[in-house]
């Protein structure tokens, strides 16, 4: 499963201009403290999210300090689980590209390594079916090409912040003390630069904090 933002650790503030503008040339932030996404929302200051957004490693799907040689970025082992042969069919729901799904949408994630190589399958079921995230809000990074992308620190921080604000709105609870997690699927360096495609979409969703499946929608749960 992917993993929950609530323990990245936080890289520092990086200017909106820096993405929007995409005037970035694409390094990490230095690591600082570890935190949440209401703490770095709180460590930003102004609340408008043009201002100053928070950069935290992680995020949701593969990591992005980790390789696909089965290493991780600094060369230690990479130790996510080892998949096994994974037949589509054993596979409960409709098999899609994360970018796909729509607000509303619920999925199950399978993540872990086969063969050496990060292997990320997403199904999208019903959500009165048991799942294990559910879309809650999309929307569209403002850096239209041919921006340069920033790198996957600042994407993923904007993104963070941008779902945490949108979160209280759908489940009817604030953050801090609600049962789910937060996670997002953001662009990667090829589908932004991508001469076609020039991918700019961000999906915010939850989880329960248990990592338990549900049954129904989140929505106004206040949970």
């Amino acid at each position: 499963m992917g993993p929950s933002c609530r323990v990245n650790s936080l890289l520092g503030a990086v200017a909106a201009a820096v993405l929007l503008a995409a005037c970035s040339n694409g390094s990490d932030g230095e690591d600082s403290e570890l935190t949440d996404p209401a703490a770095a929302v709180a460590a930003s200051g102004p609340t408008n999210t043009a201002d100053v957004v928070a950069a935290l490693e992680g995020g949701s799907g593969a990591r992005p300090d980790t390789t696909f040689d089965g290493t991780s970025g600094d060369g230690s082992p990479d130790t996510s689980t080892e998949l096994g042969p994974i037949d589509p069919l054993d596979i409960p729901g409709e098999i899609i590209n994360e970018y796909t799904l729509v607000g509303g949408d619920c999925f199950n994630r399978f993540e872990g390594l086969q063969a050496g190589r990060r292997l990320a399958i997403t199904a999208r079921v019903d959500c009165d079916e048991p799942h294990w995230a559910e879309v809650y809000h999309t929307f569209d990074l403002d850096a239209p090409h041919p921006a340069i992308y920033p790198g996957d620190d600042a994407v993923r921080g904007f993104a963070l912040r941008v779902c945490y604000e949108q979160f209280e709105a759908f489940v009817g609870e604030i953050y801090e003390l609600s049962v789910y997690e937060i996670g997002v699927f953001t662009p990667n360096r090829t589908n932004f630069d991508h001469e076609v495609a020039r991918y700019r979409g961000v999906h915010c969703w939850l989880h329960d904090a248990n990592d338990e499946l549900v049954s129904g929608t989140a929505r106004g749960t206040a949970r």
